[in-house]
C-alpha cells in the first residue's frame, strides 16, 4: 500500500489484524500479473491454466491471460511493525 492510504488499509483490511509484518519499500516496480490463461479448441475459448506463480511482463502468454492482480516486485525495503510505520508516519506530517 501506499503511504497515503496506511491508515485507511490497517484499518479496513481484515488481514492487517493484530500486528503485520510491513515492508517499507523504496522501489516497488510492476512485475507480471495473477490470473487465467486462455486458449482455444474445437470447443471455442476455454481455460487453459491458472497458475500459481505470477506471468511476468514479457512473457509470450499473456495475448490469452486475463488478469486478475497486478504483481510489483519489492526491491530496496526495510521490515517493520504496523505501530513503528505508523508513529513514523505521524513524525513525518
Amino acid at each position: 500500500m501506499c503511504r497515503k492510504h496506511t491508515r485507511a488499509a490497517a484499518r479496513l483490511c481484515p488481514h492487517l489484524e493484530d500486528d503485520p509484518t510491513v515492508f517499507l519499500a523504496r522501489s516497488a516496480p510492476l512485475y507480471g500479473v495473477h490470473g487465467t490463461l486462455y486458449g482455444r479448441d474445437a470447443g471455442g475459448v476455454k481455460v487453459v491454466a491458472q497458475p500459481d506463480a505470477p506471468l511476468p511482463y514479457g512473457h509470450p502468454n499473456l495475448g490469452t491471460f486475463l488478469a486478475s492482480q497486478l504483481v510489483r516486485r519489492l526491491q530496496s525495503f526495510r521490515v517493520v511493525g504496523l505501530d513503528e510505520l505508523r508513529n513514523d508516519l505521524a513524525t513525518a506530517s
